[in-house]
């Protein structure tokens, strides 16, 4: 996302580098300036790019946007950078949301992040025209109750970013996880692409289709000897 934080004075800039420093480590990255670039592993803006050929929306103009899992609110920028009317971004890492809520005010980009678990949402919250669901799939234990809460605040779009079984023979299937992968133990289901569509059409969506792959490791395994997984995109809607 073309983000540009124009700050001038050097002080400023060296308050802002300090912060930004103290609010570290960092998993999603932010180019904002040529004197600001915030490393992370998740690469938001190549992702983007990606995600943006998979049919991720260029308009959200008006919308009312949900992001579940939000980390430090790339995705939730980037929706009211196009247009939403509402954004909320909830997470469940109290570290991230205090990174979202400093770049939320850095930007001026309005965005309300709130501490919460996904498995808790509900229509307190309100409805949404869309649900923004990515990286996080794979760390949710019960991922049907999570997505017919997802589906009971959707009115219209679903958009998951997944980690997904690379295996067509296995596309109607999931995988497990029993322990860790990748070395991290919040890591519990690798989704095959059918799978993940009847979930979400299960949870109460009226269609589901899986996108396509923007990374395929194939013959590559995690730490664990477990096959790694391809990143995907899958799109929910209400109405056919």
């Amino acid at each position: 996302m073309n983000w540009h934080l124009d700050v001038k004075s050097t002080e400023e800039r060296e308050e802002i580098l300090n912060v930004v420093k103290q609010l570290g480590p960092w998993y999603q990255s932010f180019d904002l300036a040529d004197w600001l670039k915030i490393e992370g592993i998740h690469d938001g803006d190549s992702v983007l790019a990606c995600l943006d050929g998979l049919g991720f929306p260029h308009d959200f103009s008006d919308k009312i946007v949900l992001d579940v899992g939000c980390n430090a609110g790339y995705y939730s920028f980037v929706a009211r950078s196009r247009g939403a009317r509402r954004v909320v971004g909830v997470e469940l890492g109290p570290h991230y949301v205090q990174q979202a809520r400093y770049l939320s005010n850095l930007l001026g980009l309005d965005v309300e992040f709130i501490n919460g678990d996904a498995h808790r949402i509900d229509a307190s919250l309100g409805l949404f025209d869309i649900v923004i669901c990515t990286g996080l799939m794979y760390h949710i234990q019960d991922p049907t109750n999570v997505l017919s809460r997802l589906s009971a605040v959707c009115t219209d779009t679903l958009l998951v970013e997944s980690e997904f079984l690379l295996d067509p023979a296995l596309s109607s299937m999931a995988r497990f996880i029993e322990g860790t992968y990748m070395d991290d133990p919040t890591n519990w289901w690798i989704y095959g692409p059918q799978c993940l569509e009847g979930m979400v059409r299960a949870a109460g969506f009226q269609s589901a289709e899986f996108k396509g792959f923007y990374r395929e490791p194939h013959g590559e395994h995690s730490p664990e000897g477990i096959p790694k997984g391809g990143r995907g995109f899958l799109i929910g809607k209400k109405r056919g």
